[in-house]
This record gives C-alpha cells, structure tokens and sequence, in this order.
C-alpha cells in the first residue's frame, strides 16, 4: 500500500508543475524533438541509398573518384546520423533532468550547434558523391584542346631553357 502511494506521488517535471503543457516552449521542445528524428531518418536513408548506388558502381572499372565521392558521402551521412542522434539524447535528456542548472547553458549551445552540424552532413553527403562524379567525368573537347596547349607551351618554355 505504501508502495503504491510512494508511485503515485512520484515528483514530477518543474513544466509540468507549472501547468506549461501547453505553453509554446513546450510546443517547440516537441517540434525540435521530432525535428531530431527527421533528421536521422533523413540521414540514414541517405546513407542507404549511397549504399545501393555504390553497389551498382563498383564492379565498373572507371569511376574510381566517384566512387570515393560515394564512400566519403557515406561516411557524411553516417556522421550525420550519429550527430543527430547524440542531439536527440541530449534534447531529451535535458528535458527530463532536474540537476544542476549551471549546465544548462552548455545544453543549450549543443542543442543549437548539434542541429547545425547535422545539415551540414547532409550537405556534404550529397555533394561529395557530385563533386566526385564531375570529377570523373572525361575532359570535354574544349578542355583537351586548353590542354594540349598548355603542354606545347610548357614544352617550348622547357627547350628555350635549355
């Protein structure tokens, strides 16, 4: 009987003592919870199709910088996903702790940083595998022309040093 009366007064959050259910802070604390989980979802799908379409890629026998572009996007979504879930457990956690508030400054400036650096894992996943895919793209007709005329240059500047 004590037990279940000891359960029933368990101690609650300070916001929902306050009677804040609703309030727009606790409104924003959900919006950016679920704007965690969007981002790891988000971010491992990413990942999962960089995963197939390197599949596809690897058994060619060219392509060898869009195929790094491809891993080192991988690797990006896959910081991604760990970022954004370490921001989810701090979020979290720091909606249910009732410590010391000298770290609550500290959470605040990961919860604003940690979002950030995920958009930028994503970005960088989605660019590297592009800019690795022009990068192995063969030179146009224009560029092999600008090329060969700067080895005949580079070749007479070598004979005239001689």
């Amino acid at each position: 009987m004590a037990l279940a009366q000891l359960n029933q007064a368990s101690p609650q959050s300070p916001r929902r003592e306050s009677g804040m259910d609703s309030s727009l802070s606790d409104v924003e604390e959900r919006v950016m919870l679920e704007g965690q989980k969007a981002h790891i979802i988000v971010n491992a799908i990413g990942a999962i199709v960089l995963l197939v379409f390197l599949q596809a890629i690897w058994a060619s026998p060219g392509a060898l910088l869009l195929k790094k572009g491809v891993l080192w996007g991988i690797i990006a979504f896959g910081s991604g996903v760990a970022l954004a879930t370490i921001g989810y457990t701090v979020r979290l956690w720091s909606l249910r702790r009732s410590g010391p508030r000298f770290l609550s400054p500290l959470v605040s400036m990961v919860n604003g940083v940690i979002p950030l650096l995920v958009v930028g894992s994503f970005l960088a996943g989605v660019i590297l595998p592009v800019k690795g895919g022009f990068d192995s793209l063969p030179p146009s007709p224009a560029d092999r022309a600008a090329q060969q005329a700067q080895q005949a240059q580079q070749a007479k500047d070598v004979g005239k040093k001689r």
